[in-house]
């Protein structure tokens, strides 16, 4: 349209000064005109604006992917931590019981041994001559009952461990001792009795409970034995007695005779593998 104009214009000047301006140079103008113009550069329309829904770019989107990263990493730590946390109560927890319950063995072992204490003294200040014979005959007599039925299980052991404390009472009496002679036969009752009690309750099947000796008996280890936790094969095991180390029986519950050793640990053996001590002059007489 603009080179239309131009080409009238000159039209009109031609019309005007015609003598003046030769068609040569008319055409050699027009032709400029259309020259310039066909390098005139179109300028580029805008594009047009994005319609619909945002869409993210690539960093938006990796920040994005980041940070649910970081939350899922985050949310895994806090439960490894609040695990951490239980786990560590429970410890705590067990701790506290293990100490409470130390702490009541430690009262029951004393409450024992004072029992234990008034025991010995009672019975040494009844030590004469017709109350040890009457304490040594009373455990025989029990003792030839309990014959009457067979020995099953360790009751030979243990009949034999009451037997060999019987013939050291026996032995101190007749030495005089009538102290040590009430002691022994105490000690061999204890071990009658366990047999009794063990008989009672496997024939009325009834849940073993622990028992406490009236009266202590002194042990020895017959051999290399292991101490336990508690009365059991599959119970933890707290040490190792070496043969011939000293403990004192306190208790016993179905086999098994709860023991505190020389140097104070407080557990669990089988009964075979320990017996009964007793003073030097007399262990030669009932060997």
């Amino acid at each position: 349209m603009k080179l239309l104009r131009q080409a009238l214009k000159l039209h009109r000047y031609l019309k005007i000064w015609p003598g003046k301006i030769s068609g040569r140079v008319v055409f050699v103008l027009i032709g400029m005109n259309i020259a310039a113009c066909s390098h005139i550069q179109k300028v580029p329309s805008p594009p047009p604006e994005a319609t619909g829904n945002f869409h993210l770019t690539r960093e938006t989107a990796q920040f994005e992917f980041g940070c649910s990263s970081l939350r899922a990493e985050r949310e895994a730590q806090q439960q490894e931590i609040q695990r951490l946390r239980k786990l560590l109560a429970e410890k705590e927890a067990y701790i506290r019981s293990q100490e409470v319950r130390q702490q009541d063995q430690q009262k029951t072992l004393q409450e024992t041994s004072n029992r234990a204490a008034h025991a010995q003294v009672r019975l040494r200040r009844l030590a004469t001559r017709p109350a040890a014979a009457s304490t040594i005959a009373e455990a025989e007599m029990v003792m030839e009952n309990l014959k009457s039925s067979p020995f099953t299980g360790s009751e030979p052991i243990l009949q034999h461990q009451a037997q060999r404390l019987l013939d050291a009472a026996i032995s101190a009496y007749e030495g005089g001792n009538y102290a040590a002679a009430m002691d022994y036969a105490s000690q061999a009752r204890e071990f009658i009795n366990m047999m009794k009690n063990n008989r009672a309750r496997q024939v009325s099947d009834a849940h073993q409970v622990t028992v406490p000796f009236q009266m202590p008996i002194p042990l020895r280890a017959s051999a290399n034995t292991n101490l336990r936790e508690k009365p059991g094969l599959r119970a933890p095991i707290l040490g190792v007695l070496k043969k011939e180390s000293a403990m004192t029986a306190e208790a016993y519950r179905g086999e098994w005779l709860k023991i505190l050793t020389a140097d104070g640990r407080s557990g669990w053996i089988f009964n075979t593998l320990v017996e009964a001590q007793v003073a030097k002059g007399i262990e030669m007489v009932v060997r």
